[in-house]
C-alpha cells in the first residue's frame, strides 16, 4: 500500500463525476386557472407510464420527471372547476427538456397571450428544450410567443382559423390529431393529447415503449359515435363552415395586439 495514501481519502473529481447519478429528463407542463383538465392529465399520466416501463426496453433510459409548473399559485382551477396542485411555481422552474403547453378557457388564453412574464417563460424554455409541444388551444400560446413561426402546426378545430391569423405559421390542412415538424409537436382538440403523448413517447424512447404505454392504458378507440371533427360531424351537432373564421370572442383582436404591440 502506498505509504502516502490515506484510506479515507476523498475520491478524485473524475471519480465523483462518474458515480454521480445522471440528471433526470424533465417534462414540464405549465398550468393555470382555466386550463383544460385532459390537456394536463393525459400527458401527465402517459409520461409517467413511460417512466415506469421504459427501462424494460431501454435499460439506459434516463429517469423521467414530469412537473406541473403553475402560473397562478400553488393550486389552480380547471375550466370545469376541478382544483389541483402544482409541483412548483413559474419563477422557480429550472430548464425543461420537454415543454408541453395545454389549452384552456379562451378568455384566460387571451390574458396569457398578452402576459409578458408567461410569454418570456415559454421563449426562455424553448431555447434549450429538446422538444416544444402544445395540445388543443395551447398552440395559441406558443404562437403568441413566436414559437411556431416557420413551423407547420395545428390546434383545436374551432381555433384553426385563429391560428391562421399568425402570418408566419403554416397551418396544417384538415383536422390532424398530431403534427410533428422538427422539434415542434402540436395536437388537435383535447382528446388528441392521447395520440400526441404516444408520439412524443416514441420520439423520446421508441415505438415499443409507446405501444407498451398504449396497452397499459388500453387505448384502442372504437366508438359508435362519428362526430369527432368537422370533416365528419353533421347538423345539428355542427354547422358546416362555422370554423372558417376566427369567431372566438376577442381572439382576433388579441392576436392583433400580439402581432402589433405598438398599435400600428
Amino acid at each position: 500500500m502506498d505509504q502516502h495514501a490515506r484510506p479515507d481519502a476523498e475520491p478524485a473529481p473524475s471519480e465523483q463525476a462518474a458515480s454521480a447519478p445522471a440528471a433526470p429528463f424533465v417534462i414540464g407542463i405549465p398550468i393555470y386557472d382555466g386550463v383544460d383538465l385532459l390537456d394536463v392529465a393525459v400527458p401527465y399520466e402517459l409520461f409517467n407510464w413511460m417512466a415506469q416501463c421504459e427501462r424494460e426496453f431501454l435499460p439506459d433510459a434516463p429517469t423521467r420527471l414530469v412537473q406541473l409548473v403553475s402560473v397562478d399559485g400553488r393550486e389552480v382551477t380547471t375550466r370545469d372547476g376541478l382544483r389541483f396542485g402544482a409541483d412548483l411555481l413559474l419563477d422557480k422552474c429550472g430548464q425543461l427538456d420537454l415543454l408541453w403547453v395545454p389549452g384552456g378557457d379562451p378568455t384566460r388564453l387571451q390574458q396569457l397571450m398578452l402576459d409578458a412574464r408567461f410569454i418570456d417563460f415559454l421563449r426562455r424554455q424553448s431555447v434549450h428544450a429538446g422538444h416544444v409541444a402544445s395540445v388543443c388551444e395551447g398552440a395559441m400560446l406558443l404562437a403568441a410567443a413566436g414559437l411556431l413561426d416557420g413551423y407547420r402546426a395545428t390546434t383545436h378545430w374551432a381555433f384553426i382559423a385563429c391560428l391562421g391569423l399568425f402570418p408566419d405559421i403554416r397551418v396544417a390542412d384538415g383536422y390532424p390529431r398530431v403534427v410533428i415538424d422538427r422539434d415542434r409537436i402540436t395536437g388537435g382538440g383535447i382528446s388528441s393529447g392521447l395520440d400526441e403523448a404516444l408520439e412524443v413517447i416514441a420520439l423520446l424512447a421508441n415505438d415499443e415503449v409507446a405501444e407498451k404505454v398504449q396497452l397499459s392504458v388500453q387505448y384502442q378507440p372504437h366508438t359508435r359515435f362519428d362526430s369527432g371533427d368537422p370533416s365528419v360531424a353533421r347538423p345539428p351537432v355542427y354547422q358546416p363552415g362555422s370554423d372558417r373564421q376566427c369567431s372566438i370572442p376577442g381572439m382576433a383582436e388579441t392576436i392583433r395586439k400580439v402581432l402589433y404591440p405598438s398599435g400600428a
